[in-house]
């Protein structure tokens, strides 16, 4: 009797080993990896009138850049988290942006979409040669 004790205590010491081991090596393992890249969500709004046709050109880290409409959103995926630096470019000759909006930086953190907004006014264009047809009626005709 007492050896059938101490086997029954022998067993229960194992199968207290192997339980802890396998507790001990599921812990954690059900984690998934966190995410690793950001993204920047780059607007242009665009307030006035004779908005830019071709829209505008937008660039990430002094970047080839891609096109942007003058009332749009693109979206620049996959960026490891750090600093970005955002230009728009090619805007009309009556469209202007803030001084200071423009390069704007921006910080990417993973798993995150950061906001750069570019605020766009637009002017009426002048006609050409200063005032086109009304010409004649200037000089008393």
């Amino acid at each position: 009797m007492k050896e059938n004790l101490q086997r029954r205590e022998s067993v229960v010491r194992v199968l207290i080993i192997v339980l802890a081991t396998f507790a001990a090596i599921s812990c954690g393992d059900d984690q998934a990896p966190g995410p690793t890249e950001g993204t920047l969500q780059i607007r242009a709004l665009t307030e006035g009138i004779d908005f830019d046709p071709d829209g505008y050109l937008i660039s990430v880290n002094s970047s080839q850049g891609e096109r942007i409409g003058h009332q749009d959103t693109s979206y620049v995926t996959a960026l490891e988290p750090g600093q970005y630096v955002v230009s728009l470019a090619d805007l009309a000759e009556n469209c202007t942006l803030p001084a200071d909006d423009n390069p704007q930086t921006a910080q990417v953190v993973a798993g995150d979409t950061v906001d750069v907004l570019f605020a766009v006014t637009c002017e009426v264009l002048s006609p050409p040669g200063g005032g086109g047809g009304n010409d004649a009626l200037r000089m008393g005709r």
